[in-house]
């Protein structure tokens, strides 16, 4: 930056300057006359449009413009990042630029200081957003006239005018648009307003002065960035993407899809009269989906630090179909065949969802979780088998491996089994005694060893 000289900068804005009389629909208009005149040799035609281009040339003159410019129609524009009109089009509140403000280092949230770069906007009167054209207005890597402005870099000042006190009023101009230096802030009765209190403890109390009063604005250079982004659907390679993704044999490449969109229109049929950028987009504002997600519950239980076991009542409810085969088997006549085969049935129901149950945790949980969890130590080997690998775990590998804890889970699981049947048939709870805990144990281990033989790698 520190290369760039006022010629550099002057020589922009004269070439600026110079594109803008060119395209000028009347200098093009007195141009084509003055061809024809001289063709006719109509002495007095030559004369009136000669005359003619000269005052328009004299009008796009470097030191005429800049004077009109910097002194005159530089308050019928407001240049910022946040604008009012973008809340209701008839606002003629001030509107304010983020970027000539100091801006947080660090953010948790998405603002207008997420991007690292961003297009700046203006509003106001149309006959000034030329000016707005020429701040920016590209002097060197990719640094425009407006940065410059805002970075205060000391070539600004003599390329504005050859005249120095003309040049600081200039300067001193520009800088009161673009940094917002307001004599007298104004907002309106169309913008929003929220009183924010500014103590939690103090903001009920009588006192006055406890609110400050929040009036926000319209995001317009984050919204037209978001406006961007949604527009890339329509460029050449998304397009090319999106119709090659059903061909077969080729690599495919991403594009851009966007759901759910919802339009706002700004300004009517006269945006510009929103902002520049508000008139770039033709009005239309995207605006995304803000609903809430949607969560799906897991059918598992789930386990919480405090919990000292996985054989609860949410357990029970999760083996509920399984259950229910147990109790109806002990509420039917005694048949020691039926008996046999319903209590074979229930068991293997509670059974399978128990070890649907131990795999859907040791696949979807963290090696090591078991750690900060109260569980019994023969449950925590058993759902959390990863954690003998990490380091500083030889104790545990030592116990996994040792393989005793599966007797442990047997009486946990056989204990569960019998509390579910006390509490159900309290006037037989003395039939299920250690007889019964002993089959149930028995269950437990014959699921483990089929699951052993078949290598499942729950055990």
């Amino acid at each position: 930056m520190e290369d760039i000289s006022w010629q550099d900068i002057r020589k922009v804005i004269v070439d600026f300057l110079q594109q803008r009389l060119t395209n000028n629909a009347n200098y093009k208009s007195e141009v084509t006359k003055l061809d024809k005149a001289k063709q006719a040799n109509d002495v007095s035609a030559i004369n009136e449009s000669q005359q003619k281009i000269n005052d328009l040339v004299k009008r796009f003159d470097f030191e005429t413009w800049m004077e009109d410019a910097a002194t005159r129609r530089i308050s019928w524009i407001t240049i910022g990042s946040h604008i009012s009109r973008g809340i209701h089009p008839s606002s003629p509140a001030d509107d304010v630029n983020y970027f000539a403000q100091n801006q947080p280092v660090t953010s948790n949230y998405v603002s207008s200081a997420t991007p690292s770069t961003l297009s700046i906007n203006c509003s106001g009167n149309a006959a000034a957003l030329d000016i707005f054209s020429l701040l920016n207005q590209f002097v060197k890597d990719d640094l425009t006239l407006l940065q410059l402005i805002i970075q205060n870099h000391p070539a600004i000042l003599p390329a504005l005018s050859d005249d120095e006190q003309k040049a600081a009023v200039y300067l001193a101009n520009l800088k009161k648009a673009i940094f917002n230096n307001f004599d007298n802030p104004k907002a309106s009765e169309l913008n929003k307003q929220l009183y924010w209190p500014n103590s939690q403890d103090t903001y009920l109390s009588g006192v006055d002065n406890h609110y400050r009063l929040l009036i926000p604005l319209y995001p317009s250079s984050l919204c037209h960035l978001v406006y961007q982004k949604v527009q890339t659907r329509f460029s050449d390679e998304n397009k090319k993407a999106r119709e090659q993704r059903r061909i077969k044999g080729i690599e495919h490449q991403s594009y851009f899809s966007f759901h759910h969109l919802a339009v706002v229109k700004l300004g009517g049929s006269n945006p510009q009269g929103v902002s520049q950028l508000t008139c770039n987009q033709g009005g239309r504002n995207f605006l995304l989906p803000s609903m809430p997600p949607k969560f799906e519950k897991s059918p598992f239980p789930t386990i919480t630090k405090a919990q000292e076991t996985i054989f609860t009542n949410s357990m029970q409810y999760f083996c509920r179909f399984g259950f229910r085969l147990l109790f109806d088997m002990v509420q039917a006549p005694k048949n020691n065949v039926e008996e046999r085969d319903n209590r074979k049935d229930a068991f293997a129901v509670i059974l399978s969802l128990l070890l649907k149950y131990a795999r859907h945790i040791q696949k979807t949980m963290p090696a090591g979780w078991s750690r900060d969890y109260s569980l019994k130590f023969n449950q925590k080997l058993w759902l959390d088998p990863k954690r003998s690998n990490l380091g500083g775990e030889q104790d545990f590998k030592q116990k996994y491996d040792k393989g005793e804890w599966i007797v442990e889970l047997e009486k946990d699981f056989a204990f569960w089994i019998q509390n579910a049947l006390v509490k159900k048939f309290e006037n037989i709870q003395q039939q299920f005694s250690d007889p019964e805990f002993m089959e149930w144990r028995k269950e437990l281990s014959a699921a483990v060893k089929a699951s052993q033989r078949k290598k499942e790698g729950i055990f």
